[in-house]
């Protein structure tokens, strides 16, 4: 040992050990004297050293002609730099250093698995997720206690998020309980490209899926995805909004993304003249646009208001977009409505639910319209748990949501107009975790996504990111270790770095992901066979 503080510390390999016995990234444990301490620690890098090879040695010459070293008879050696992570057991702060003479040993992994993180396979409330980078069968422990703190899971495209999320949930649907049961977290799912679907198919062939009840997947009305047994239609209940939420929805749907106050303002106030002068029954916005003669009415009543012609003529406009809403996709006409009703039922039976936002899911579908459904079922949720809380009852639900920074973008960096749903999703960042609603946010980028919600989220799966977004990750991790930092951008597709409260350790791992019990089939190419079959014809 060498060079030792309590962060950092060097040491030198034996001859048995050099070229290759010990690696980038291994896990060693120092036992250190007086007081048999042992230290874990992890290679943060191995340098080779010989005299003969030095930049203006006395061979420099000799080199320089193509001579022949003999470098076997130089001095020659490899020394380990060390990142010093915590005592053992029980991953306790390092407050004393190592010192010269201290003996470093290989760690038997997954032999010293408790010892190492203070929980045993059967701990109540532990998931085992992965496996530590060059060990087989060495997962790492997340603790469920930390999800309703947020989780970001970023990667670059074919990186493996969208594999690796479905690994976490094939652990989160086998929650260690005593007595050997087991137990499983309810699931929202926001699903862009329908990476998510195997596992609906699996539960139909199955009839199970660890302890979750049931998985049920819904799509757009018009989607022929409909006639599948355990697929229904998206519906959406106004009923369930308040005013200003319907006006927003509205107006947009109707811009694009581009937020007008005057508009949105009309509308509320055209929703609120109808109520009052009994045009609509007290609450039930719903039928504005599911009852033809109501539409009329709500026409000609905007005459009656004293708005501005031009902001008559903007919400006579955004009035007939947002009725093909209904004329298009029959999102409000069809039934059951996405309500409490669904949530208490998802809550209780443990269930998963997958709303697929691909092209088969939601064909023709444009991104105005699934930002109405986004804004629409994060305040469902935020209203419902809020409920909850109030009720006392105690439950909880993930949500989580691919291609998020979509739905609750950085508009400093990705500027694609007002969103309607990141209100929604700050406010469940911002106060979800007290009533026991999570985010999992999804993402290529993020530094896309806003920052308010991204701020919120306490633990990170970390893949193979742009190097645009290495310092915005730092900032948001709160920093990595440099021999983890580098890797950001090299990762191996499967290969993650896991960060943050739900880690058992208070350092972050580099691990990689197994094979799923259900493999993911969405995505994957035949380009070789299909040019193949192709050239056959």
């Amino acid at each position: 040992m060498t060079g030792s503080t309590t962060q950092k510390a060097a040491c030198q390999l034996f001859e048995s050990s050099e070229k290759g016995g010990v690696r980038e990234g291994k896990f060693l444990v120092i036992e250190s004297t007086p007081k048999k301490r042992q230290i874990m620690v992890r290679v943060a890098a191995i340098i080779p050293q010989n005299d003969f090879y030095s930049a203006g040695d006395a061979w420099t010459e000799a080199r320089r002609k193509q001579v022949e070293i003999p470098g076997q008879l130089a001095r020659q050696y490899e020394v380990c730099e060390l990142d010093l992570l915590a005592e053992m057991p029980g991953a306790k702060p390092i407050v004393v250093p190592p010192y010269p003479n201290d003996k470093v040993y290989e760690m038997k992994l997954p032999e010293e698995a408790e010892d190492i993180f203070g929980v045993s396979k059967k701990t109540p409330g532990i998931i085992w997720y992965g496996t530590m980078v060059g060990y087989e069968n060495a997962p790492i422990p997340l603790n469920i206690e930390s999800i309703p703190m947020h989780i970001g899971m970023f990667g670059t495209t074919g990186s493996g998020k969208s594999y690796d999320t479905g690994a976490l949930i094939e652990q989160l649907v086998r929650i260690c309980d005593k007595e050997d049961k087991i137990l499983s977290f309810p699931i929202l799912i926001i699903d862009a490209n329908g990476d998510y679907l195997d596992y609906v198919k699996f539960f139909e062939d199955h009839d199970k899926f660890g302890a979750s009840s049931a998985i049920t997947r819904f799509v757009f009305p018009r989607s022929p995805e409909l006639s599948k047994m355990t697929v229904k239609p998206i519906a959406i209940d106004l009923n369930l909004m308040s005013k200003r939420e319907i006006a927003e929805a509205i107006n947009l749907y109707y811009s694009g993304g581009e937020k007008t106050e005057l508009q949105i303002a009309g509308l509320e106030k055209l929703i609120s003249y109808m109520e009052e002068t009994s045009l609509i029954s007290e609450g039930n916005y719903q039928s504005i646009f599911t009852d033809p003669e109501r539409f009329e009415d709500a026409k000609e009543a905007l005459g009656n208001l004293g708005l501005h012609a031009a902001t008559v003529a903007a919400v006579l406009r955004a009035l007939e977009k947002f009725k093909g809403v209904e004329d298009q996709y029959n999102l409000l006409s069809e039934e059951p409505k996405l309500d409490r009703t669904f949530v208490d039922k998802m809550t209780k039976n443990r269930e998963i639910a997958i709303v697929d936002f691909s092209a088969a899911g939601a064909p023709g579908v444009d991104p105005p319209l699934k930002q109405f459904v986004m804004s629409y079922l994060a305040s469902i949720l935020f209203r419902v748990f809020t409920q909850y809380k109030v009720e006392g009852q105690e439950r909880y639900m993930l949500f989580i949501i691919e291609e998020s920074q979509n739905y609750c973008p950085n508009l400093a960096t990705y500027n694609i107009g007002y969103s309607l749903a990141r209100e929604k999703l700050a406010a469940i960042a911002t106060q979800g975790r007290k009533f026991g609603l999570s985010l999992c946010l999804i993402s290529q980028r993020p530094s896309f996504v806003d920052q308010v919600v991204l701020s919120m989220c306490n633990s990170f799966f970390l893949h193979r990111i742009s190097p645009e977004d290495v310092s915005f990750v730092k900032r948001a991790t709160g920093g990595l270790p440099a021999s983890l930092d580098r890797r950001l951008t090299t990762l191996d597709n499967g290969e993650l770095i896991v960060s943050g409260q739900m880690l058992t350790l208070p350092f972050p791992m580099l691990i990689k992901v197994p094979p799923r019990e259900v493999p993911q089939t969405t995505g994957k190419t035949d380009v070789l066979g299909a040019l193949r079959r192709m050239a056959a014809k």
